[in-house]
């Protein structure tokens, strides 16, 4: 899509924050949008390991859901007429520091040099 043709909306006089939609990745929650185009950056809600077709997590490991939410995230990148490859920072969340290294794997496939910085967050859950 090309980014003019983002819906846009008017944020303190101005007209260039747009939001981006695509059907190649998940649906967003009502309350926010998959990305949002303002003054020539895009700027990405959160990406998860789900299939956009079957609205469900995908099978196997953290390997296998980084990926899915990596392709995601392209697919967002895309419909806003940019690429994994303009990134400038990740923000990685994992509730089990044993996943980094099957994660990192993956992420490392996806981004060129210079590799975006990225911030970790491990986050448990409790009952």
């Amino acid at each position: 899509m090309d980014p003019s043709q983002a819906t846009s909306a008017t944020v303190r006089g101005d007209p260039t924050k747009r939001a981006v939609q695509t059907d190649k990745a998940p649906p967003p929650l009502p309350f926010f949008s998959q990305a949002i185009i303002c003054q020539g950056m895009v700027y990405c809600s959160g990406s998860i390991g789900m299939s956009p077709s079957t609205k469900q997590m995908v099978d196997g490991g953290v390997g296998d859901r980084t990926a899915q939410a990596l392709n995601n995230l392209s697919a967002v990148l895309d419909e806003a007429g940019s690429s994994l490859r303009n990134v400038v920072k990740c923000n990685v969340f994992l509730s089990d520091m044993s996943n980094f290294a099957a994660m990192n794997r993956v992420y490392d496939t996806f981004f060129e040099q210079p590799k975006p910085s990225q911030s970790l967050d491990f986050t448990t859950v409790t009952n």
